[in-house]
């Protein structure tokens, strides 16, 4: 459907469609499909698990840990994580961010956990004692020379922890980069997070991308469901319904709270 909204744009802009033909389709309501419904999201105890997979008394489970955590917190791609140098991570008194060049060079900003920062803390004494800001986040070194850890280098830490995670939990999915970056916006979403705040956090251009967290979350529909039939409040009930005039309801749906 995008695609064909982009081919009519350039009809329309060479005067080869009508332009009331053009704002017909533009106007088509965008209807979810399920080829587009997130399925198999890992949980907040599934994630926490995970995370305890690698060995962080080793170097490299350090490093495996680390690479995990941030994947996660940050809700980036895998390229913009193998991008990254240690100087694009701020740390301070406020806590702590990471500045990110995505997709069309844009530039973002994206927040840090206290935890993920204690990770950072533990990764750069190894990794890092030198503290060179230019130095690429994460590396490997091959024959004396330092280069970007590869994609291929970073499937193969996932790999590893899926393979010791489903010794535990066997219904735990196949992990790759992508879907933390999924997993991440659909917690962001359950704890309340707006969806605009959300694309912006995951750098979407368009927030036709990031509703696909909307439809998704059929559970957390569910649970808002039970909680209005089985009030006071639910119009399955026979008691009148009472609206509360709270300054702190207002808040929430303006997401200020």
């Amino acid at each position: 459907m995008m695609s064909i909204r982009v081919f009519c744009k350039y009809l329309a802009g060479e005067d080869m469609l009508a332009f009331s033909a053009y704002t017909k389709i533009q106007a088509i309501r965008r209807l979810p499909v399920p080829e587009r419904v997130l399925e198999n999201i890992l949980s907040i105890d599934d994630v926490q698990l995970i995370l305890e997979m690698p060995d962080a008394s080793t170097k490299i489970g350090l490093r495996d840990r680390f690479y995990t955590a941030l994947l996660y917190d940050t809700g980036c791609r895998n390229d913009e994580i193998l991008s990254l140098t240690l100087g694009d991570i701020v740390t301070g008194k406020d806590g702590g961010k990471v500045n990110i060049i995505g997709k069309g060079r844009k530039f973002r900003v994206t927040p840090l956990s206290k935890e993920v920062i204690t990770m950072l803390r533990q990764y750069e004494n190894a990794f890092h004692p030198e503290h060179c800001p230019q130095k690429h986040l994460f590396y490997i070194t091959r024959k004396g020379v330092e280069t970007s850890m590869s994609a291929d280098n970073a499937a193969r830490i996932l790999r590893k922890i899926e393979e010791k995670a489903k010794l535990q939990r066997p219904d735990i999915p196949h992990l790759h980069p992508h879907y933390f970056r999924h997993v991440r916006a659909m917690h962001l979403y359950q704890a309340g997070m707006p969806l605009p705040l959300i694309g912006e956090w995951l750098g979407h251009s368009q927030l036709e991308t990031t509703l696909i967290y909307s439809y998704a979350d059929t559970e957390m529909k569910r649970v808002a469901s039970d909680k209005v039939n089985n009030s006071k409040s639910s119009v399955f009930n026979e008691e009148q319904f009472v609206f509360q005039d709270d300054d702190a309801i207002i808040r929430k749906l303006y997401g200020l709270a």
